[in-house]
């Protein structure tokens, strides 16, 4: 599977392959005109106008771009003033053919001219992908929800689940949170052992070294606990800060931020929790034991 900066590489160039079909359908207006003593500065040529079901269609992509910027941003977080700059002006750039704007400079009678201006706008964006994809490249993280730990709390049971044996096995303060109150609050005594229990095998793994630097377990997979909170201010502006799901998806958006390159998969079975994360660009995968999940656990 592809890394988080592949992944928001597939869903720039779907976006960028339906402009591509899109503007190829436009009709095209020539916008020059003169008038003595009137000085017009404009785009010599300009948009025609666009029939309902071809806004249909621009209004799909720029929901979809709306995503893919919004996620670049997050993958900036806290770069080089001067990448963030480089992101900035590719993104006006490219949306202004998101936005068929008027003043689009670009803009030229030749389909075939103006889907090179499209796709040269695109390809700034792309490098920057390009860029931010060595940080953490070949890593992979198995990120599992509450009731993923309950079903299958050994870590080598996820080795069927990513297709590989090396990968991070990454514990979110959400997730831990959620087990604490589990052990103690549950109405079924069923699912508190199971909680306790998943608790007891966090803690034998504390034992063996830090956890927020991670333990090695069966020669392969490191076991590492997070300590921070995701910024809910610094994050999709659509997830809750007062939702747990929404807090995890946080959490692996914080993870693929700080390593782009890299596989980060959620574990979950909870399908509104994989419905949320699909809508995020976050890879999810079923844990690898079936039970009957908790009630409550996210």
């Amino acid at each position: 599977m592809a890394s988080t900066a592949g992944l928001l590489r597939q869903a720039l160039d779907a976006v960028t392959d339906g402009l591509d079909s899109l503007i190829r359908t436009l009709p095209i207006k020539d916008n020059r005109w003169h008038e003595p003593g009137i000085v017009y500065v404009a785009p010599d040529y300009a948009w025609g106008d666009i029939a309902a079901g071809e806004r249909a269609q621009q209004l799909s992509l720029k929901r979809s771009y709306d995503l893919v910027s919004e996620r670049l941003r997050l993958l900036v977080a806290g770069a080089p003033e001067e990448l963030t700059r480089q992101l900035a002006d590719a993104d006006v750039a490219f949306r202004v053919w998101v936005e068929l704007d008027y003043s689009n400079w670009h803009l030229s009678p030749s389909s075939d001219s103006n889907v090179e201006a499209l796709r040269a706008d695109a390809a700034a964006i792309s490098r920057i992908l390009d860029i931010v994809e060595r940080l953490g490249a070949g890593e992979t993280f198995a990120i599992p929800d509450t009731n993923s730990l309950l079903r299958a709390p050994d870590p080598v049971a996820y080795r069927d689940v990513l297709g590989q044996n090396e990968f991070t096995f990454t514990l979110l303060p959400t997730v831990l949170g959620e087990l604490d109150r589990l052990k103690i609050e549950h109405r079924n005594p069923d699912v508190r052992d199971k909680a306790k229990a998943v608790i007891g095998r966090i803690k034998g793994w504390r034992n063996q070294g830090t956890l927020s630097a991670g333990v090695k377990v069966d020669q392969s997979i490191t076991v590492r606990a997070l300590h921070a909170e995701p910024d809910m201010n610094d994050t999709l502006s659509w997830l809750d800060p007062a939702v747990d799901d929404d807090r995890i998806i946080a959490g692996v958006l914080a993870i693929q931020a700080e390593h782009p390159g890299a596989r980060a998969v959620l574990i979950t079975g909870d399908i509104n929790l994989m419905n949320k994360s699909d809508a995020a660009l976050v890879e999810t995968a079923e844990a690898p034991q079936r039970a009957r999940p908790a009630d409550g656990a996210g």
